[in-house]
């Protein structure tokens, strides 16, 4: 060796193994040579690559020994369903369902049929509630959406009549009213059109009880203790018709009457208020 040179000594290589090669052992099945020859076939070892392994299985081996098994048969009959859901959690009979009853989507009577069915389904006591909850949302988001949808057309139905009888609104609506009272049951208003329109909200129907009001008004010239009171309205129609009378008569034509025809002119102007002013 020269004078001022380092002499480089070649170093023994370390053979590095993979963490795979290190999960397997990086020796493949080598260690069933450790086990008895007996053994070493035998189909549940061939999975096994290593002692690592070996001992992970006898670990979760361990684990289920003692363990509360549920047999799960290839061709479950009724009878094997009913044993399984029984070791699940299943009441032994419809009776060992808590199920609240609220009175109002869950009677009585709902609360008793409910058991039976969940009974028959094998429900657990979690699953049946959990689906009598939800249920519940469907059935509480349905009742109010429809009666969201109700307030709608009502309000809706209430706007064309009040445009098309403009003051004697709330005239005509209490003389269908008393008509419905006296001549049917109130049990008819709740009654559901095949578009799903009520009865008592149907302007038709309205029209139609106000129309008899009016019919029966003009052949007994009777009025009610109500209508005495309340001073007639009319509807534009009906003012408008008024009004074309009065100017066709001698009252208003005449202008030397000067008292008749006065009263003749005031009388118009309140119809034409009532042709012109919304309800």
């Amino acid at each position: 060796m020269e004078e001022g040179t380092v002499e480089q000594v070649e170093q023994p290589q370390t053979m590095l193994q993979t963490p795979a090669e290190t999960a397997q052992g990086g020796s493949g099945s080598d260690f069933l040579s450790m086990i008895p020859e007996e053994l070493r076939e035998h189909p549940s070892l061939s999975p096994i690559k290593d002692v690592g392994n070996l001992a992970q299985s006898f670990v979760n081996a361990q684990r289920l020994i003692g363990a509360d098994k549920v047999p799960l048969p290839a061709n479950p009959t009724s009878d094997d369903l009913d044993r399984i859901a029984n070791r699940l959690g299943r009441p032994e009979t419809s009776d060992g369902y808590e199920i609240a009853v609220d009175g109002n989507i869950v009677t009585e009577d709902v609360a008793n049929s409910y058991k039976d069915v969940a009974h028959q389904l094998r429900l657990t006591p979690d699953q049946a509630n959990g689906v009598l909850e939800y249920y519940k949302s469907v059935v509480t988001n349905s009742n109010e959406t429809v009666s969201a949808d109700l307030e709608a057309q009502r309000n809706d139905i209430e706007g064309q009549l009040k445009k098309e009888w403009g003051k004697a609104y709330d005239q005509k609506i209490q003389e269908a009213g008393s008509v419905v009272e006296q001549f049917a049951s109130s049990d008819i208003l709740n009654m559901t059109l095949s578009d799903g329109t009520l009865v008592g909200n149907h302007p038709e129907f309205i029209k139609a009880f106000a129309n008899i009001a009016e019919f029966r008004r003009s052949v007994t010239s009777e009025d009610t203790i109500a209508e005495q009171t309340n001073p007639r309205a009319f509807t534009p129609q009906e003012a408008q018709a008024e009004v074309d009378a009065i100017m066709r008569s001698p009252e208003y034509t005449d202008r030397k009457n000067y008292v008749g025809r006065q009263k003749a002119i005031s009388r118009v102007n309140e119809l034409m208020e009532m042709i012109h002013t919304d309800g």
